[in-house]
């Protein structure tokens, strides 16, 4: 676990100084833990973090970390951690570099204090998708292919949809702007600021026109999750937005407008595994469109190979066999899998936006649209 710790804390440097401070200051207990020098205030917290995820494998060394830090928030969101609470800005705090020794101490005494309480939180199988910017990732390969396929009406499903705010990114407000061309407006809320980059960016670019189009052609939006987010319910609001770095106001602000404009519409969350609900959803008659499209975003990250093989192969055999009359495309938005054989081009990228579409004889065949970081400002297309 150090070493994941330390690893997010480098991450966290140029885009969280809190949670690089955070993480810094867990390894260093962590460290001092496996020494045999555990401080006697955190007896309590390693005991009860031993128990919550005794006999369990995390895939994405970010699992931890962020499954920890977002167990602290939550309780500083509820008010129970009043001395933590004045370094965190989402809850009025300020966070303050050159504090690290009144931080720490604070860190301790939260996590002495209400480890116990942290239990539910950390016993969450998989961290919840929360990044509400990530809609532009699925929409420009979307909105290409669905002008080649001639607008049809379709379906979108998102695996790993959490609380399903992925699947009405085409109603949020977006500023894109494009070297050399104007920008492109969309009125919404939340709202985002992105550049477009690459050499495919000015065609890209060209296709947001049809943004208005494609949203009324989008006749199903479906969701599956393990365990998906009723927003409706504060306790899960809550563990959503605890997820979100509390240094970032301006992200929980766009969490929180996203959660409002996702009441306003219908759609359709269903519980169950990633590899299951490709299964289960392809022979369901009911989705009667021309054109069905997967997505997931930062989600496949925490299966394992055997785990993302099999929903490969679902996804495959869902392709070419119930929905083999319509136009199937899936994209994903992930880190590039171990050994996997990324192009030149695309070596090097944090995130990758793929696109499988069936090659007609039983697989996927693989097109690497572009690539952006994690929470995206700057979208390359290639």
């Amino acid at each position: 676990m150090i070493g994941d710790l330390l690893a997010q804390a480098d991450y966290c440097k140029t885009v969280s100084p809190l949670y690089a401070a955070l993480f810094e200051t867990l390894a260093g207990f962590a460290r001092a833990h496996a020494d045999g020098q555990t401080d006697p205030a955190l007896t309590g917290f390693f005991e009860t973090l031993d128990r919550c995820w005794e006999g369990r494998t995390f895939n994405a060394f970010f699992e931890r970390p962020l499954l920890l830090a977002g167990a602290i928030h939550e309780q500083v969101l509820l008010g129970k951690a009043p001395e933590l609470a004045r370094h965190y800005p989402s809850c009025g705090g300020h966070f303050d570099a050159r504090d690290q020794s009144g931080f720490a101490q604070a860190l301790k005494a939260t996590l002495a204090a209400r480890h116990r309480a942290m239990v539910p939180f950390l016993r969450q199988p998989a961290i919840q998708t929360n990044e509400t910017a990530r809609g532009m990732v699925w929409l420009l390969p979307l909105l290409a292919h669905w002008h080649k396929a001639g607008q049809p009406p379709l379906t979108l499903i998102e695996l790993g949809c959490s609380a399903g705010l992925g699947l009405i990114a085409d109603q949020y407000g977006y500023q894109i702007s494009r070297p050399g061309m104007p920008d492109w407006h969309q009125p919404g809320a939340p709202s985002f600021a992105l550049e477009l980059h690459g050499p495919g960016a000015g065609q890209a670019g060209e296709t947001l026109r049809s943004m208005p189009e494609l949203r009324a052609a989008i006749r199903h939006r479906i969701g599956c999750d393990l365990n998906p987010i009723d927003c409706a319910d504060a306790t899960q609001r809550r563990r959503l937005e605890a997820l979100i770095w509390p240094d970032n106001v301006p992200r929980l602000q766009r969490l929180r407008a996203a959660i409002k404009t996702q009441n306003q519409g219908a759609l359709r969350l269903e519980t169950g595994d990633m590899v299951d609900c490709a299964r289960r959803l392809s022979r369901e008659s009911g989705l009667d469109t021309p054109l069905v499209c997967l997505f997931n975003t930062v989600a496949t990250c925490y299966l394992d190979e055997d785990h993302y093989a099999r929903l490969r192969q679902a996804v495959a055999q869902a392709f070419h066999g119930p929905w083999a009359g319509k136009t199937c495309l899936w994209i994903e938005f992930e880190l590039p899998r171990r050994d996997e054989a990324v192009p030149d081009f695309a070596d090097g990228k944090e995130q990758l936006i793929k696109l499988h579409k069936p090659d007609g004889q039983g697989g996927l065949r693989t097109r690497y649209f572009g690539a952006a970081a994690a929470h995206p400002r700057i979208i390359t297309v290639f």
